[in-house]
């Protein structure tokens, strides 16, 4: 029977992967900031419409536009707080870097734990670097294929 097991995907950091992460969060702060700028602009122009028009409607429209603005504010912390953790990442550390998915063969007379238990796959700078994988333990040893 086959079933399908979590695969951790890690990387060793290195100077290239640590400024390509660097460099995808200070890309995502740079939008954020845009994109509160944009709803600056915008709202700016509403607000003084439904001033003039309908003052119940300006004041729930400021109260949305603050709401608005507060989660902005929380997504660009959190990237910021990514940024300096990015930043200080030590070379030859290995990081998580997402979750895949894989199959494997299960018989009669396996340890379903140790064949369910999460490989990982580990990276450097794209290229596969070690496999380990607690399902494939001759004599309880964990077999690790590397390069």
């Amino acid at each position: 029977m086959i079933l399908k097991r979590q695969i951790l995907l890690k990387a060793v950091v290195t100077e290239n992967l640590r400024e390509q992460l660097v460099q995808d969060v200070q890309e995502a702060i740079q939008r954020v900031e845009e994109a509160q700028d944009e709803l600056e602009r915008q709202s700016r122009r509403l607000m003084l419409e439904l001033q003039r028009t309908d003052l119940n409607r300006a004041m729930a429209f400021r109260q949305q536009l603050e709401l608005e603005k507060r989660k902005q504010d929380d997504v660009k912390a959190e990237l910021q707080e990514q940024l300096q953790e990015y930043q200080g990442l030590q070379l030859g550390e290995e990081i998580a870097r997402g979750a895949l998915e894989g199959n494997i063969e299960v018989k009669v007379g396996d340890n379903l734990v140790e064949k369910l238990a999460q490989a990982e796959i580990l990276i450097e700078d794209d290229v596969v670097k070690e496999i380990r994988d607690p399902a494939k333990r001759p004599g309880g040893r964990l077999v690790l294929a590397s390069s």
